[in-house]
């Protein structure tokens, strides 16, 4: 398999972000919809001898007011789907909500389907939205490319999306002018952002009204001269820019062969044989970067000569490195060797199974 190695390299400096990209106002947050429905027009591709189906078939025209007593019906050209959508905060009624389907009968395809009239509920059991509409199976081509098992198409035809499919009929309220403080919940937990964020807006607003409560939530009081306009508050908070931190992290993705590697990753001292690659991460008083060395311990040409032949190779496939060199110093090293994808995430594993490799490995 064909590896692809992205690095996501830090400068020193570190990485400023907006508040609004790394935290979300707590009470501001999505709901989930979700309902049952019916897709009808498939072109004999729905659910075959389904009761379920048929069932739901006939009560919906019991509705409509057509009464089709113990008439068995036909349910190839219907599928029975299950319909979600995300509410997002601050909708009001009349908007347009984009909506999924996911067949949950024996249909092979939703594709020329027509969703009914279906209600979409939230967890408290009331209707928020009603959904219809022409159904979209998103189609994708598949021509070997990353990821890839091999040449063909590959296609999901039992879902499918309905852009703007559904209409708001009822508001998830919540009236932050209400509200006491403000409560900032960051998306990716740490203690060392939660304090940054709070000291930037303590900055900004010219006293202490923020506090990191803990590694996710930061809290804000109202200034006076904006305790009764909270909206320009927020709009002043979310602005401002935080240095996020995170912890160090190497990401391995099996199935698509890319592998993600932080710059904060460091490696202690250690020794790793992998083939004919030998890899050194030890003190050295008088060496300063990495350098290829010989299998005697005597530096070794950077480029050797054409006459060196194979003595040459092995001498390059050595390397010595001074202690807590960063990933990225040490997959430079590796490449340099002319070492392959596949000997990198083995070195990798194997750097973190000696617990030398001071980050989280993931393997997905």
């Amino acid at each position: 398999m064909k590896y692809f190695i992205l690095f996501f390299l830090i400068c020193s400096m570190g990485f400023s972000a907006r508040i609004k990209d790394i935290a979300m106002l707590k009470g501001a947050r999505n709901n989930q919809l979700f309902g049952y429905g019916l897709v009808i027009g498939l072109p004999g591709t729905g659910d075959k001898a389904n009761e379920l189906t048929e069932s739901s078939m006939g009560l919906v025209l019991k509705g409509l007011g057509v009464d089709v007593k113990s008439q068995k019906m036909d349910t190839k050209n219907a599928a029975a789907v299950v319909v979600t959508a995300t509410l997002p905060p601050f909708s009001k009624v009349g908007q347009q909500l984009d909506v999924h389907l996911a067949s949950i009968g024996t249909a092979s395809s939703l594709d020329s389907g027509t969703l009914m009239m279906t209600s979409l509920k939230g967890p408290d059991g009331k209707i928020y939205a009603m959904a219809q509409g022409k159904v979209m199976v998103l189609k994708k081509e598949n021509k070997g490319g990353a990821g890839a098992a091999g040449g063909g198409s590959s296609s999901n035809m039992v879902s499918g999306v309905i852009s703007g499919g559904a209409s708001l009929e009822r508001e998830v309220g919540w009236d932050v002018s209400q509200e006491k403080q403000l409560r900032y919940v960051i998306n990716n937990p740490d203690f060392t952002t939660a304090v940054r964020m709070a000291k930037k807006i303590n900055d900004e607003l010219g006293g202490r009204y923020a506090v990191a409560q803990d590694a996710s939530t930061v809290e804000v009081m109202y200034p006076y001269s904006l305790e009764s306009n909270p909206i320009e508050l927020i709009a002043q908070i979310e602005s401002l820019e935080v240095e996020a931190d995170r912890r160090a992290k190497v990401i391995i993705n099996s199935k698509t062969g890319t592998v993600i590697l932080g710059e904060q990753v460091r490696i202690s001292p250690v020794a790793i044989a992998h083939g004919n690659l030998k890899l050194e991460i030890k003190n050295q008083a008088n060496t300063n970067a990495t350098r290829a060395v010989s299998s005697t311990g005597q530096n070794a040409p950077a480029a050797p000569a054409a006459n060196e032949g194979q003595e040459g190779e092995a001498a390059k496939k050595v390397m010595l490195m001074n202690p807590g060199p960063s990933i990225s110093d040490v997959v430079s090293a590796i490449n340099e060797t002319g070492a392959s994808a596949e000997d990198l995430i083995a070195i990798l594993q194997a750097l973190k199974a000696s617990g030398a490799l001071l980050a989280d490995l993931e393997m997905q």
